[in-house]
């Protein structure tokens, strides 16, 4: 029997076991990640990256292959039959699937999860740095070097304890893993991470439950390529057919998924484990019922289908995200179950591990007490609530029992929920919304909103969200108003002044960013005061672009900002954690509220 220890162990290699890998290890943290499948997916899983989705692996520097290969869908489509249409569909609406959202990226990406776990098992083995910079400032700040790691197949663990830190006080969670030659080994961690999936073992020897529908909903699904007459084969679709679901999926390289509810008697469940007898359903029923949901529409599948399966989902929550000592943590699919509607699976799985990865960076760098990773389960947790809420008003919809509204109008005001930049943090040690008011349009709580300022030394347009890189690190955006104004001048002087003599203390921690109200004809980015500019190319101006259609101005305006200015400190995960008017002891008393300065 063999020992080792790390700083933490990942069970799982999906979405989230990989991100969260990925984040940790940029980080240099020592870490592994196991797996208990003998290799890697190829095929199959998820398919629909959501805009905040996009925005975080764009933030991670790792947008370029996934916007390459990914369909950009930007509408859907809905298709239903009526109790007169003897079993034919017809459109009943097209809508734009990012109408009301701000983003650089307007659209969602239809891109497998195989190949976005083939690109983050790349990233990993190669031990390099792969989140950019968004400053050519030298990075002194790094957190050092990342960590060379690649995932270890058919390892999985069959037992687990967390000690008393009063017996190993650094190393409390023990886990025994078995490898594919049956040799057992004990790993002792600072922190385990199940992200092992709906049947989650690390899960059920927490005694965590999951709560919810006690019915499952069995879907089928077929990839591959079609021949069709059906006008939005490339769209996002919905259908409703006589009560049999399904969703269309456009993918990459001109391909298509079909997702369809199978009924009773398409399948059998096994009551004990909630596994399905794949025996009756395969690829060949699949079509078949495909091409009876799509009449009056032709559609033929190639001879080749590039990948079918079938599984069972409940809307289910489990009651806790982690264990009583903060030590042992489940992400993704291990917590929460939904049906494929709104295309939140892997989305969900990829913002769980962007939450939690930061917050143990900082505790396990010392930067952070061990309390912030309880925001992991309030935040997460609260979100998973709302987007079960969510499918269960969808199947209202679906079902024909929504008492009032439409279906149409409910996903219009839930648009920025599913698009994910109206996910929302309540108030916590991470979360201090008592100045909202300096900034309405800047919600606290939520990701910073997308806008385009001007970088003022090349007059460059830049979306705010690309300074707000996945680094590990806080931002501080200073909304300085007129800099040139005299007033405004000696402020920003005496903000400047605090914030480098407390930000000499912690200088791995921090990025500052100014943008100001000023005219792009006459601005220089040295009218910001030296302490408040580490380099040239933090400095940024509210105003149009010369390329009047690179967009840009009224930054200020859509958030409420005031000539008076203020500051945002923005956490790594890209929520704004706090506000504070632009006043040298107020900006401190910020830091201090969501807990900042415990860092050493």
């Amino acid at each position: 029997m063999s020992f080792s220890t790390v700083d933490v162990l990942i069970i799982g290699a999906g979405p989230a076991g990989l991100i969260s890998a990925y984040n940790l290890s940029q980080a240099g943290l020592h870490l592994r990640i196991v797996d208990k499948k003998p290799k890697r997916l190829e095929k199959g899983q998820g398919d629909v990256f959501q805009i905040r989705g996009m925005e975080i692996v764009d933030s991670l520097g790792l947008a370029s292959p996934i916007l390459e290969g990914a369909q950009r869908c930007s509408h859907t489509a809905a298709y239903q039959s009526t109790p007169t249409s003897n079993g034919e569909i017809s459109l009943v609406a097209r809508k734009s699937a990012v109408e009301g959202v701000d983003t650089n990226m307007p659209f969602m990406g239809m891109f497998p999860q195989s190949s976005l776990e083939g690109i983050l098992r790349e990233a990993i083995a190669s031990g390099r740095k792969h989140i950019p910079s968004a400053t050519f400032l030298p990075q002194s700040q790094s957190l050092g070097n990342p960590t060379k790691l690649s995932v270890e197949q058919g390892v999985f663990p069959v037992k687990m304890k967390v000690e008393s830190t009063s017996i190993n006080e650094r190393y409390p969670v023990v886990v025994s893993l078995k490898h594919p030659n049956g040799e057992i080994e004990t790993v002792r961690a600072q922190y385990l991470l199940g992200c092992d999936g709906a049947h989650s073992w690390i899960r059920a020897q927490l005694g965590i439950q999951m709560v919810g529908e006690t019915s499952d909903q069995v879907w089928g699904v077929i990839d591959g390529h079609v021949d069709t007459d059906f006008p939005d084969v490339r769209s996002l679709c919905s259908f409703d057919n006589n009560g049999r679901h399904g969703v269309l999926v456009p993918r990459e390289a001109d391909t298509v998924r079909f997702t369809i509810q199978l009924s009773e008697s398409d399948v059998s469940v096994d009551p004990e484990t909630g596994r399905v007898d794949r025996t009756k359903v395969g690829a060949d029923r699949m079509i078949e019922i495909v091409k009876d949901m799509m009449k009056p529409y032709r559609v033929d599948f190639d001879q080749e289908i590039h990948w079918s399966g079938v599984y069972v989902i409940g809307q289910r929550l489990a009651s806790r995200y982690q264990d009583e000592n903060s030590r042992v943590f489940i992400i993704g699919d291990a917590c929460h179950t939904h049906s494929p509607h709104a295309g939140q699976g892997m989305n969900a799985a990829i913002n769980d591990a962007h939450n939690l990865s930061w917050k143990l960076v900082h505790v396990l760098k010392g930067w952070a007490t061990r309390d912030l990773l309880n925001t992991y389960e309030s935040e997460r947790r609260g979100f998973a609530v709302k987007l079960i809420e969510l499918h269960e008003r969808i199947a209202e919809f679906m079902s024909g029992r929504a008492l009032e509204g439409t279906f149409d109008d409910f996903m219009a005001s839930s648009m920025k929920f599913v698009c994910g930049v109206g996910t929302h943090y309540p108030a916590s040690i991470a979360v201090d919304p008592s100045n909202q008011a300096l900034a309405p349009g800047i919600v606290i709580g939520e990701r910073f909103p997308h806008h385009i300022i001007l970088r003022t030394a090349d007059l460059r347009p830049y979306s705010i969200l690309d300074l707000l890189k996945s680094d590990n690190i806080y931002k501080l955006i200073i909304l300085t108003g007129d800099a040139k104004d005299t007033n405004q001048k000696q402020k920003l002087e005496e903000v400047g002044k605090t914030l480098n003599h407390w930000l000499l203390q912690r200088p791995r921690m921090f990025q500052i960013y100014t943008i100001m109200v000023a005219k792009k004809e006459t601005a220089s980015y040295t009218d910001i005061p030296e302490s408040l500019r580490p380099y040239w190319d933090t400095v940024f101006l509210d105003d149009v672009a010369y390329a009047a259609q690179a967009g840009g101005g009224k930054a200020y305006q859509t958030f409420g900002v005031g000539p008076e200015g203020c500051v945002a400190l923005v956490r790594p995960d890209g929520h704004v954690a706090a506000l504070a008017p632009l006043e040298a002891g107020q900006i401190l008393e910020a830091l201090c509220s969501v807990r900042v300065p415990l860092a050493n």
